[in-house]
């Protein structure tokens, strides 16, 4: 199935052994909350703007309010903090329906 949103975030890490904590914890979250992992890379180009981000993260959901659930959920706000206090980061919903 096509995935129609997608959760993108931008970050600048500023605490490595932190954010690899997140990362160990996020990834079993947003696939058990049906999320797919698209992009995952520091190797980032800007060709326009000035945000220059050092790791961008692109997953895809099936609905927004899937996104949603997976990033309000008991789970994810007991480890939201490990990347809130590692990064400097945005991130946005980008419904595609």
């Amino acid at each position: 199935m096509k995935k129609t949103v997608m959760v993108i975030l931008i970050e600048s890490v500023h605490d490595p052994v932190r954010y690899a904590e997140y990362i160990a914890a996020v990834k079993d979250i947003v696939e058990q909350h049906g999320g797919e992992y698209i992009a995952r890379s520091n190797k980032i180009t800007a060709f326009c703007g000035t945000i220059k981000p050092e790791r961008s993260i692109v997953i895809g959901f099936d609905s927004l309010a899937q996104a949603e659930n997976c990033f309000n959920s008991p789970e994810y706000r007991a480890v939201k903090h490990l990347r809130e206090d590692s990064t400097v980061s945005s991130a946005f919903f980008i419904d595609n329906d």
